[in-house]
């Protein structure tokens, strides 16, 4: 498979989670860019971000303890989350007392405590190329107000950075995963639902039997307008291919019809021909051709045909009318018959006059390449099953499926047939939901097997004989 068709091949729920993931990663370039021209456009906003980020810092590093806050780790101050700073703290109660103070070398924070009502404050102080930022945050531990008064001095922009990436996962990245995700998680019950559908029009699709060219597929029980309209092309399509294989299945019917009367006026004129090697030879040849012609018939009925439902079939009264008519036939090439019936009737659903067809061109077979004087046997039983054995040549195990396709035959020229007569009881079968089934007769030759049993399918399986 090449790549382009590899693309055409893929599920929709994987275009879906691609096309969704090329949106999130634009979403978030846009929101990146926006975010980065905010702050630079607004320094103001970098700097309270990064006083509240120190302090918040801090503020995670204090205990309350009797005395007052104090760290949890005395002796480990937490280091600036802006790197390349320096930095002093100090933090006043609510009566105005030090409780806790740091200084980062020279930086010192005054002493002065904040007005009460200080929730932030921050101002910035340019020094060349450094500035210094200082600021109150208020805060609340065990319940009592902290005010933490910061002084930080930095250079440049790189300070800013930590805080950026900061405010970039917690207000781009988070939100866009957490979105991204739920919207993922919808587009997912949404495709599948409506993909309900279309899956079981497909399984009535693949469901279809090809003998039953009439078939069409039901619309959907939840109207989807998409279904319906694939629904409706679908089933036009499968009427244009029904008027097709109509139009071929009456033109060859018509055909052979036709040919029936010139043959048998044929037939008589070569009847009253001299008696010869080339009178027989006439004669021959044109058996070969009414057969012909009636097997096209045959075939023809077998792809049309439709089983009323209800309909019943006797497979013993089948075999017994069948081996009548051609017991003539047997004679008149120096073969014979024997019939062993069923004990009862064998009642099946089906066709009666395809079942005939079906068993008729199979004795018809073993008739055609049986040795002269050999016997061609045809029992009933046991259960809804027919079998017909010769005692000619066989079928090998490895040519069985092939020559119940049409026009196959085991060897050019066997006999003069068209390939036809198992094709017609292969079909035949298939619409009867049997199968047939060809083994080795006890003693050589073939047995071939009508099996209307439940549960089969038509194929060229080895069976029983």
């Amino acid at each position: 498979m090449t790549g382009a068709a590899a693309r055409r091949a893929r599920p929709l729920r994987v275009r879906m989670t691609i096309r969704l993931g090329l949106v999130a990663l634009l979403f978030f370039s846009i929101q990146l860019l926006s975010v980065l021209w905010i702050y630079v456009r607004n320094p103001n906003a970098l700097d309270e971000l990064l006083v509240t980020a120190e302090a918040g810092r801090i503020a995670a590093a204090l205990v309350a303890a009797p005395e007052g806050p104090e760290l949890a780790d005395p002796r480990a101050v937490p280091e600036p989350f802006a790197g390349g700073t320096t930095r002093a703290f100090l933090i006043h109660d609510s009566v105005g007392n030090i409780v806790l103070r740091h200084d980062d070398g020279t930086l010192r924070v005054a002493d002065e405590p904040p007005a009460s009502f200080v929730v932030i404050r921050t101002q910035r102080e340019q020094h060349g190329a450094r500035f210094l930022l200082s600021g109150t945050r208020r805060i609340a531990l065990a319940g009592q107000p902290l005010w933490i008064g910061l002084a930080i001095s930095g250079e440049g922009f790189r300070p800013f950075v930590p805080v950026i990436a900061d405010e970039i996962r917690v207000h781009v990245i988070f939100p866009l995963v957490l979105l991204s995700g739920l919207y993922l998680l919808f587009n997912f019950g949404a495709v599948r639902s409506a993909l309900k559908p279309l899956e079981a029009v497909m399984a009535t699709v693949d469901r279809i039997d090809p003998a039953q060219v009439g078939q069409r597929i039901a619309p959907p029980a939840r109207p989807v307008r998409e279904v319906e309209a694939l629904v409706a092309s679908v089933n036009r399509m499968l009427a244009r291919i029904e008027q097709s294989v109509r139009a071929l299945q009456d033109f060859a019917a018509d055909a052979a019809h036709e040919l029936r009367t010139p043959l048998s006026i044929a037939m008589l004129n070569a009847g009253a021909l001299p008696p010869g090697p080339a009178r027989e030879a006439l004669l021959y040849d044109l058996q070969a051709m009414r057969r012909l012609i009636s097997q096209m018939l045959d075939m023809s009925h077998a792809d049309a045909l439709e089983i009323p439902a209800g309909a019943e079939a006797d497979l013993a009264a089948i075999a017994a009318g069948v081996v009548a008519d051609l017991a003539p036939l047997a004679v008149a090439r120096g073969r014979s018959i024997a019939f062993r019936p069923a004990p009862g009737p064998l009642p099946v659903r089906g066709h009666a006059d395809a079942i005939g067809r079906a068993l008729r061109n199979l004795v018809e077979n073993a008739l055609q390449h049986g040795p002269p004087g050999s016997e061609v046997a045809v029992s009933c039983g046991p259960g809804a099953q027919i079998c017909v054995r010769d005692s000619g040549p066989g079928i090998p195990p490895e040519r069985r499926a092939e020559v119940l396709q049409r026009h196959r035959r085991l060897a050019p020229g066997d006999g003069g047939g068209a390939g036809l007569g198992l094709a017609i009881a292969r079909t035949i079968m298939a619409a009867h939901r049997g199968r047939i089934e060809i083994g080795d007769a006890p003693g050589g030759g073939a047995a071939v097997r009508l099996d209307f049993r439940r549960g089969g399918s038509a194929d060229g399986g080895e069976g029983s004989a």
